[in-house]
């Protein structure tokens, strides 16, 4: 089953879906470091990925 995450941020488009977590955590805390300049914690975006 595919694993899903929207970035919540205002203004901000990034959505990723892959089959693996680790896969989709590690592009959601580039994503957040690049695009947002902030970390995520592996238990926040675990928690807020969304089964599809």
């Amino acid at each position: 089953m595919a694993q899903q995450f929207e970035c919540t941020q205002q203004d901000c488009d990034f959505m990723v879906r892959a089959n693996d977590e680790n896969e989709v955590v590690e592009m959601v805390q580039e994503h957040a470091q690049n695009r947002h300049g902030m970390s995520m914690d592996r238990n926040d975006i675990q928690s807020a990925i969304q089964q599809s």
